[in-house]
C-alpha cells in the first residue's frame, strides 16, 4: 500500500497521520485482499520484445504497471481491468521503440515514411498508403527486435514498390537478408501475439 501526499509535507507529519489512521489501514487493506480474486493470484505472462515476463498483480489504490527484470508488476485497484492495464503499458512502449526501429531502417533504405502511427488491427502487422503513411501494429512490441525489424523493412520497401512484386521482395531482402524466416517465425508466433 502507497501514502500519497505532497512532496513538501514533513515526513514526520505523514508517519504521524499513517499512526492515527493505523486501524483503518489495516482494515482497508484486509477488505482489499479479501476482495481479490482467486485468478488474479494466479500467475500470468505477458511477452515484451521476445522475452516472457511473469504478471505480478497486486492489490493497490492506484493503477501503475513497471517492469521488474523478468516480471511486470501491476498494481491495480479492485475492479480494475487488468488486461486494459497491460495493453496500454504495451502500447506506451512501442509507440518509441516501434517508431525508432522504423526511423532506424528507413536511414539505411534512404527514404522515411511521411507519417507513422501505431496500429489496432486485429489480423495484419503493418501497412503503407500511397502517400507513404505507414501504421505498424502496437502487438509488435512482444515480438524479439528481429521480427520488428522484419516488419518495418516490409513496410518501407512499399515506399519503394508500392505491391508485393519480386522488386519488391529484392527491395525487402536489402533492408532485411533473411527476411522470408523472419516472416515465417512471424507466422507462427502470430496467434499468441495477437491473444493481447
Amino acid at each position: 500500500m502507497r501514502i500519497h501526499a505532497p512532496s513538501w509535507t514533513p515526513r514526520a507529519e505523514i508517519e504521524r497521520y499513517v499512526l492515527q489512521q493505523h486501524d483503518w489501514l489495516r482494515r482497508a487493506w484486509g477488505r482489499m485482499q479479501a476482495a481479490v480474486p482467486a485468478c488474479v493470484a494466479q500467475p500470468r505472462e505477458v511477452r515484451y520484445l521476445g522475452r516472457v515476463l511473469k504478471l505480478n498483480v497486486r492489490p493497490s489504490l492506484f493503477a501503475e504497471v513497471r517492469r521488474d527484470r523478468d516480471s511486470l508488476r501491476v498494481d491495480a485497484p479492485l475492479g480494475a481491468d487488468v488486461g486494459a492495464l497491460v495493453r496500454a503499458w504495451l502500447r506506451a512502449r512501442a509507440e518509441r521503440l516501434l517508431a525508432w526501429r522504423l526511423a532506424r531502417i528507413a536511414r539505411r533504405l534512404g527514404r522515411a515514411p511521411n507519417r507513422f502511427a501505431l496500429s489496432d488491427a486485429q489480423t495484419q502487422w503493418g501497412s503503407c498508403t500511397r502517400r507513404g503513411h505507414v501504421r505498424l501494429n502496437w502487438r509488435l512490441v512482444q515480438a524479439p527486435l528481429t521480427l520488428i525489424d522484419y516488419v518495418a523493412a516490409h513496410e518501407l520497401a512499399h515506399l519503394v514498390h508500392l505491391d508485393h512484386s519480386p522488386r519488391f521482395w529484392a527491395q525487402v531482402a536489402v533492408l532485411c537478408p533473411d527476411a522470408l524466416a523472419r516472416r515465417a517465425e512471424l507466422r507462427r508466433m502470430g496467434t499468441l501475439l495477437f491473444r493481447v
